[in-house]
């Protein structure tokens, strides 16, 4: 399963981190695998993440809020 993940890491233009500390690895480590193959990194969490340097928005909204702007933006 993390094959995969991290090849779809490796070819999306875009990824959404929601709702997660980002501190548990190997998972954590998409973020700056997408980062680094050019995707957009979009972090959704109420607290900062050790990813959020990285991003390229943080968003601190309440999820059920944030989901919908984005997904109407």
């Amino acid at each position: 399963v993390l094959e995969r993940a991290a090849s779809a890491a490796l070819m999306c233009d875009v990824l959404l981190a929601i709702g997660t500390s980002l501190t548990v690895h190997p998972a954590a480590g998409l973020v700056e695998l997408a980062s680094r193959a050019g995707a957009r990194v979009v972090i959704v969490n109420a607290d900062p993440t050790p990813y959020d340097g990285i991003a390229d928005a943080v968003i601190t909204d309440p999820i059920g809020e944030a989901l919908p702007a984005l997904l109407t933006a």
